[in-house]
């Protein structure tokens, strides 16, 4: 369900980047203060790829374009050697989770911030996972059901699309 791949980037930076970008990043809020941004995008470079696309024609492989402000950043090399397509930085603020759901490609996750109480669980196995902030790049199966449990600080992971799942 989740694997370390080849791909290995310097975190610290990674964040560096990260945190002098982080005051003109426009993020897109949800309901619980959760927070993403898109790093591609399909029209509008400013979170076209936030958040659900359900009842949209759009699929995952059209948020292929680097937003402007990503490009020639690590960011825009890591989606690069990845191959990732709809590439998002999301925050998940304390204490709150995802309802159980399945994506229709898989995902890659880095995480960038996170904490030992931030973890996948797939209830169809009984099995729970955490991502370390190590700087690799982690291949999980979204399309089996999952959700996503923060139940310690904010965590931030890079989230990209596996690319190639799309042919």
């Amino acid at each position: 369900m989740i694997r370390q791949t080849i791909w290995q980037y310097d975190l610290d930076k990674l964040l560096l980047f990260y945190e002098l970008m982080c005051p003109t990043i426009n993020w897109e809020m949800s309901k619980n203060g959760s927070m993403q941004t898109c790093l591609q995008y399909d029209d509008e470079p400013n979170n076209d790829g936030a958040g659900s696309f359900r009842g949209t024609d759009k699929v995952e492989v059209d948020y292929k374009n680097i937003n402007p402000m990503f490009s020639n950043t690590p960011f825009e090399e890591i989606m690069n050697d990845v191959g990732a397509v709809r590439t998002r930085i999301m925050r998940m603020i304390t204490h709150t989770c995802y309802s159980v759901h399945q994506d229709k490609a898989p995902r890659y996750h880095m995480a960038l911030e996170t904490n030992p109480d931030a973890f996948f669980v797939f209830p169809d196995t009984k099995e729970i996972y955490h991502i370390p902030a190590d700087g690799y790049v982690y291949e999980v199966d979204t399309t089996l059901k999952h959700t996503f449990v923060n139940a310690g600080a904010d965590r931030t992971h890079l989230v990209m699309v596996k690319g190639d799942y799309y042919g």
